[in-house]
């Protein structure tokens, strides 16, 4: 799987008093989602995300069909967006994508509807959670294990980029919940200080998290919540008995 791929497994949890699975916070999941690509590609060493533009370095597709498809349009635009406009860029269609590549590898369960407006709803039927605590437990390590630069560990900044991208998507609480979770949100946190000396896809994933925090700044100034404003939102919120509906 990819980091979007198991961004949004993360994302998944159970809906209030426990009635079905739902999606946390897909809004600023989906801004996640499209940084997630981002760091993956800074970590295969195919674009470096800098001050102003994201610079493609190498075009050479990588092992993910998804991720070659995003450096060739990285590679494509012209003049290299900066980060902010990458992320703005992100199409509302992007968690129903990584929604349905869970479903094609049996991760999760779907069953879809048509409500009364027309629209296709989905129930998240089940989930992989034994999957889920497996990762929960990867990313809780690789923030626990991480007192200086990740550049010459990628599996350590793969665990760190994702621990930053889900806390951006508004999930540090799903992933380090209560009490016992308080030391790793803490030490997370603390590791905004200087977040540069921690390499690249993780310093990217920062970077990245800061540019979410500015657009949803700016369209709740604007009183909208991105690309897809309110009615996305009710659309991938909408709960049902039966499951978590988006």
């Amino acid at each position: 799987m990819t980091m979007g791929d198991e961004l949004l497994l993360l994302a998944i949890t159970p809906g209030r008093l426990h009635r079905g699975l739902r999606i946390r916070s897909p809004q600023r999941l989906r801004l996640a989602l499209r940084a997630a690509e981002l760091a993956e590609l800074v970590l295969a060493g195919r674009v470096d995300v800098g001050a102003r533009r994201i610079a493609v370095r190498d075009r050479a597709p990588v092992d993910a069909p998804r991720l070659s498809g995003v450096l060739r349009v990285l590679a494509g635009t012209e003049p290299a967006p900066t980060l902010e406009e990458w992320l703005r860029a992100a199409p509302r269609s992007l968690v129903p994508e990584y929604v349905s590549r869970l479903q094609d590898r049996k991760v999760i369960r779907v069953r879809r509807w048509r409500g009364r407006d027309g629209r296709t709803r989905n129930d998240i039927l089940s989930a992989d959670l034994p999957r889920r605590r497996e990762l929960v437990a990867r990313v809780g390590a690789a923030v626990r294990a991480a007192p200086g630069s990740a550049d010459g560990d990628p599996d350590l900044a793969y665990g760190l980029a994702l621990a930053v991208l889900a806390r951006s998507a508004g999930l540090a609480s799903a992933v380090h919940p209560g009490p016992r979770g308080w030391a790793a949100r803490r030490r997370l946190a603390a590791l905004t200080a200087d977040p540069g000396a921690l390499g690249g896809a993780v310093a990217a994933a920062y970077a990245a998290e800061a540019a979410a925090a500015r657009i949803s700044a700016s369209y709740a100034d604007r009183g909208g919540l991105g690309g897809g404003g309110m009615g996305d939102m009710n659309l991938l919120e909408g709960g049902t008995p039966g499951g978590g509906t988006w």
